[in-house]
């Protein structure tokens, strides 16, 4: 590791000092083992990013004003700084990639726990129209079955109907056959008794006229 000469008297902060700074930078930076060839990065353009990263605004805007002071001033300039060896620079990006992984992994478990419960009421919805479908199919066995037991019930009742309805027809025919026998002998009986009548008249007539010609 190497740090800026800096006289310490110029760094006078209220946050964590440049150097500080630096340091856990680098020191987050070492956590990856991978080295790879890429265009170095100014230390401040590093810390920067760092800062911006970890969401240190105040911290990133104090350390852009005091930078830009200290070279305004003379004290060192942006050459000076060095770059970062890009290692430190691949580690931040790595751990940037980390940090999306890891809020893509998130995004996906959540994903897929909905996708779960979909599933799951699918499954539900599934059991519960198998269910109905097969309360329907026994439903309609027993009525099947009902109607089958029916038919053979009146069927047995078939030759039992044939013998009534014989019966009534027969019945019915000896019911006509009284009625006209009972209205023929209410016809000799109306004109027995009219013949009576008429019977009863003439004599009732002929009497006197007898008793007449009798004292006379």
């Amino acid at each position: 590791l190497y740090f800026l000469n800096i006289p310490n008297d110029n760094l006078k902060l209220n946050y964590p000092s440049l150097a500080f700074i630096f340091c856990y930078a680098l020191q987050s930076a070492l956590s990856s083992e991978k080295s790879v060839s890429e265009v170095p990065e100014t230390v401040d353009d590093f810390l920067c990013n760092f800062l911006v990263r970890l969401g240190m605004s105040r911290t990133l805007d104090c350390f852009q004003t005091e930078w830009y002071e200290l070279i305004e001033r003379g004290v060192f300039t942006a050459q000076d700084a060095g770059l970062v060896p890009t290692v430190y620079t691949r580690n931040q990006q790595l751990e940037t990639e980390n940090m999306h992984l890891k809020k893509d992994l998130e995004n996906y478990k959540l994903a897929a726990n909905k996708a779960k419960e979909a599933l799951l009421k699918m499954q539900k919805e599934r059991d519960f129209h198998r269910m109905h479908h097969k309360r329907v199919v026994q439903e309609k066995n027993k009525l099947i079955c009902d109607i089958k037991r029916l038919k053979t019930h009146y069927a047995s009742y078939e030759p039992v109907l044939k013998q009534l309805t014989e019966k009534y027809q027969s019945t019915l025919r000896q019911k006509m056959l009284t009625s006209l026998e009972r209205d023929r002998a209410v016809g000799q009986v109306t004109g027995l008794q009219a013949t009576l009548q008429n019977l009863e008249s003439g004599r009732s007539i002929q009497i006197p006229v007898t008793k007449g010609k009798i004292f006379s």
